[in-house]
């Protein structure tokens, strides 16, 4: 199985005695058009240069696609095909937008507007009735405006539910399963915490936005291949899967950096959420190409079409299901052909005087399935993209990805093709179908394998919880089976979001061995630690059987397993061990580490894949600060400190103090607190403060007495341990941990 592995390469653009090169570009922008993929990053100093790749792997630079001197150091550009027009959209050097327009997607490109401002990261939308929406970074929210086909842009729309607690950029909008997704940008370029989340839509382009339990889905703050973010989708050339691209922003600890690099990721879609099998870092199977394709336009794939009668037609037949693909000029007598299996049955669509129409013919009888007005001003002498999903329980018609309606279950086995077309070009056919292929992926761990997406041919049933979340019906004696890849040969920790309904025997089976599990009677939806196993790097499968009993099953997450670690410091020794992020940083003394500035500072230790353990410390509060307190943290897995940036740049538990209270807060950059109790503490006084995680247990303690216990069903599942300040003079003397 062909293999590809992040940072993907994109060739240099070569001048005259250059050497060949891997280019170091940000904002990737892809676009999918006539089966080919366009690239375009933000420009450098001579303009916007493409990249053209027909499988999403293999890219080809272009050159300059478009050179207006205004466009120089042009930020995010990016194009959108609509009714034969090719529209590019960018802010250079984010000054304000421009839109550009073109026959081809190469270019060249013709000024249509002005400047007309709106910040930066432009990003064009058609809903399926042809209306055109641009949507734009803004603060704190992402902004939505009508547009019309001249470039004239609307009032302003606040899209709630898009903020990222800051300035809010890197919009892009797609419409699946009649819900529309936006994923969007944000903490901060240069922050290690920059991060791209989603938000759902069931209403329109518009909103409202709804925030979704898992709305993070890139995330990695590691200097070495951190800073993820400005993403773009993608359907692949299976034409069912889709794919997600967005930069890194490598940084060592002096804080410099040497360019973004562009990277790939599969989209995943358990149920009505948004996933995304990354970020990864090791080798990964490319994207999928369709079971069948090819460009009946071109001569070295003249041999995969049948040529009759004025038909183009497929030389291979798709199945009873999947998803089947025409891109041609129909012009006024043209008609897209779909489950051809002779002269005498077949479905036909046909774009003639502005109706999408669509016909069964059999046996010389013909039924008109659907009828549609198409959008005013419809060209039938431009390229259009008709898509016809074969789905067991519909089939769905769109024209270039605007859907136009749905039908009963109709059968698509038989050719593809055309018929008394003007020109005929990519043709392609494919075996899944909304999506399904998602259950063939092999889930990159470390990473998580959803339940939902459980090879074909596994058992269980979908169940829809009152609060509308989806979850696997698991019931003794099913199996489901799980696709995997291991990133590297090490022990690795099981962990599942499960609920038991009364006393149940679990049996996971891996390539390297397998172990049973009892669990008892659960009350919601929990995270259970099942093992420690020991895995090889590669792909493989594994397999979740319930034994005995009855489960509601989300998902099975495995992380690395690192070696316990057990250590207390204190003075200087503390000063010099403790791994502290960028920030405010904290002064040095013989009596330990003294945090003595107005800002944010955070020593961490241990493992970012550490679970369970405690963390204690002897600290000395000069002050307390309701608004930026200090104190102890656990199972930070992301941390992050930027000047302009949210203010907890965050994911895991922090106890503070403020004087009056002690509190605990859920951190996701972002804090929900879980906590709050009344705990008087003097000002120059040393205290003992000790913070205990076991599974979803938080346990604290003050001066040797544990004054509280706090449980989380769905607690984070690992991080590090760490002291540090939001702003809070503070002293820590001595530190003490236990990780595992």
């Amino acid at each position: 199985m062909k293999q590809y592995q992040n940072p993907i390469h994109l060739p240099e653009l070569k001048g005259e005695g250059m050497e060949e090169g891997w280019a170091k570009v940000g904002d990737p922008f892809v676009y999918r058009f006539n089966g080919r993929y366009y690239l375009y990053p933000s420009a450098g100093p001579d303009g916007i240069v493409a990249w053209e790749s027909e499988d999403l792997t293999n890219w080809e630079c272009i050159g300059i696609v478009a050179d207006d001197p205004i466009l120089s150091y042009a930020y995010a550009p990016e194009i959108f095909y609509f009714n034969g027009i090719f529209y590019l959209i960018t802010s250079p050097r984010g000054e304000g937008h421009y839109i550009y327009t073109s026959c081809n997607p190469t270019g060249p490109f013709e000024r249509l507007t002005d400047n007309f401002g709106q910040t930066i990261d432009g990003s064009i939308f058609a809903d399926d009735d042809g209306s055109l929406y641009l949507f734009r970074a803004g603060n704190p929210s992402i902004y939505a405006h009508k547009l019309d086909r001249d470039g004239t842009v609307h009032e302003a729309h606040e899209l709630f539910g898009t903020s990222m607690g800051h300035w809010t950029e890197g919009p892009g909008v797609f419409k699946r399963a009649g819900r529309y997704y936006i994923t969007m940008t944000g903490n901060h370029l240069l922050s290690r915490g920059y991060r791209i989340d989603y938000a759902v839509s069931e209403k329109g382009p518009l909103g409202p936005w709804m925030v979704p339990r898992n709305k993070t889905v890139l995330v990695n703050s590691d200097y070495e291949s951190g800073s993820l973010g400005h993403s773009s989708s993608v359907i692949g050339p299976d034409l069912d899967s889709y794919w997600i691209f967005y930069h890194s922003y490598p940084v060592d600890r002096r804080g410099e950096r040497d360019g973004r690099n562009s990277r790939m990721d599969r989209i995943l879609f358990p149920g009505d959420e948004l996933a995304v099998s990354g970020p990864s870092q090791g080798k990964c199977p490319v994207p999928p190409r369709a079971d069948f394709y090819g460009w009946a336009d071109s001569k070295e794939d003249e041999k995969k079409f049948l040529h009759t009668m004025g038909q183009i037609l497929s030389s291979e037949e798709l199945g009873k299901t999947g998803t089947a693909e025409v891109t041609l000029i129909p012009g006024n007598d043209g008609i897209a052909l779909f489950a051809y299996r002779d002269g005498q049955e077949y479905i036909s669509i046909s774009c003639a005087e502005g109706r999408f129409t669509v016909s069964l013919v059999k046996e010389n009888e013909q039924e008109c399935l659907l009828d549609k007005e198409l959008f005013e001003g419809f060209r039938t002498d431009v390229l259009h993209s008709l898509r016809v999903e074969f789905a067991a329980d519909e089939t769905r018609f769109f024209i270039d990805l605007m859907m136009q309606g749905h039908v009963r279950v109709l059968d698509g086995t038989g050719r593809i093709g055309s018929q008394k077309a003007m020109q005929t070009s990519y043709v392609a056919f494919h075996g899944q179908v909304g999506q399904s292929g998602d259950r063939l992926h092999y889930n990159n761990i470390p990473g998580t394998a959803y339940a939902l997406l459980a090879m074909p041919g596994s058992d269980g049933k979908e169940f829809r919880c009152a609060d509308g979340q989806r979850h696997l019906l698991l019931r003794g004696g099913e199996t489901i089976r799980l696709r995997i890849n291991v990133e590297r040969t090490g022990a690795y920790h099981i962990q599942t979001l499960i609920q038991a309904f009364g006393d149940t025997n679990i049996k996971c089976c891996f390539q390297t061995g397998d172990f049973e599990m009892r669990l008892d009677r659960m009350e919601t939806m929990r995270r259970m630690e099942m093992n420690v196993i020991t895995l090889e790097a590669g792909m493989q499968e594994c397999s979740l059987t319930v034994k005995e009993g009855e489960v509601l099953l989300y998902s099975m997450e495995l992380f690395p397993a690192p070696e316990p670690e057990q250590r207390e410091y204190c003075g200087l020794e503390l000063c010099h061990i403790a791994d502290q992020i960028e920030g405010d940083i904290s002064i040095d003394r013989v009596e330990g580490m003294q945090m003595d500035r107005k800002g944010h500072v955070l020593s961490r230790f241990g493992n970012r894949f550490h679970t369970d353990g405690f963390i204690e410390a002897d600290i000395l509060f000069y002050e307390f600060d309701s608004d930026n307190p200090s104190g102890l943290f656990l199972r930070v897995s992301e941390d992050s400190s930027y000047h302009e940036q949210v203010h907890i740049g965050h994911r895991g538990y922090f106890l503070g103090f403020d004087g009056n209270d002690m509190f605990i807060w859920r951190m996701n950059f972002g804090k929900k607190e879980l906590w709050r109790q009344r705990c008087l503490l003097l000002p120059w006084k040393e205290y003992c403060i000790r913070m205990e995680i076991y599974g979803g247990s938080i346990a604290v303690w003050v001066d040797g007495e544990c004054l509280v216990t706090v449980t989380e069903n769905g607690p984070f599942p690992y991080g590090r341990a760490g002291v540090g300040s939001f702003g809070a003079r503070t002293l820590v003397k001595r530190v003490q941990y236990e990780l595992r």
